[in-house]
């Protein structure tokens, strides 16, 4: 089974490894840039801070390194297992649970962030949950934007032609940003309706929003936002699945 994978190279490749132990071809497909936003710095000194909130890796990653090493052991807020992964790299303590999604989080609010004004650190495109729920709760935060998400201006040609020809059994979709780029480059290309014939599976709702709205009929959800269980609602070949049993 060819399955077309929208993550920026990194992340691709390992979920390219993941999938042929599944038995199955990663077709990579990233179709946004990440970037840091030119300026972006804390406005204040760390000790200002109760916290930090975060809800992407690439808002610790793409922090100026000075502001990274000015966050080391403030507590943090984080969601996500690679964010929290990024939040103890630059030092910070997580406080736990690390929550699987912002709404998770925000719906937590009350009862997992210190007392006092907290840092915020957030892409320009994110949902609102967050900042919707500190201002319920009258807490007093500063919202720092440290990095944008660009999208490519068509296809990688390798998915383009797959697409075209029918060749996709099923699409990964990891973010509401890139399944909304999906669409929009789908739609661009002229493409729509064989974009969204193949499987279309979501790491959570919020990102089968975009497809759904365009007409996706084929949408499944993982269990929970965790590429574990999102590869799970892959078949496995036979020959990967007498393999994975024999590594156990």
């Amino acid at each position: 089974m060819r399955v077309l994978v929208l993550r920026p190279n990194q992340e691709g490749t390992r979920t390219a490894r993941a999938l042929a132990r599944r038995g199955h071809e990663a077709v990579l497909a990233p179709l946004l840039e990440i970037l840091p936003i030119e300026g972006a710095s804390l406005p204040a000194s760390p000790s200002t801070y109760a916290a930090v909130i975060a809800a992407s890796p690439h808002a610790l990653m793409l922090l100026q390194a000075e502001d990274r090493s000015r966050l080391a052991e403030l507590p943090a807020i984080v969601v996500g297992a690679r964010t929290a992964r990024a939040a103890e790299k630059a030092g910070l303590r997580i406080i736990q649970p690390v929550h699987p999604t912002a709404s998770e989080l925000a719906a937590a609010l009350a009862e997992a962030v210190p007392l006092g004004p907290i840092l915020y650190l957030a892409g320009r495109d994110r949902r609102p949950e967050i900042e919707e729920a500190l201002r319920r709760e009258g807490r007093s935060f500063i919202l720092v934007e440290v990095y944008a998400a660009a999208v490519v201006p068509k296809f990688p040609p390798l998915a383009g032609t797959a697409l075209r020809h029918r060749e996709i059994a099923a699409v990964l979709h990891y973010s509401a940003g890139s399944a909304k780029a999906y669409v929009r480059l789908a739609e661009a290309e002229r493409l729509l309706s064989r974009a969204l014939a193949p499987a279309q599976l979501c790491l959570s709702a919020a990102v089968a929003e975009p497809l759904i709205d365009a007409g996706a009929k084929r949408v499944e959800l993982a269990a929970s936002p965790e590429e574990s269980h999102l590869l799970a609602l892959l078949p496995l070949s036979p020959g990967a699945s007498r393999k994975l049993l024999r590594s156990r």
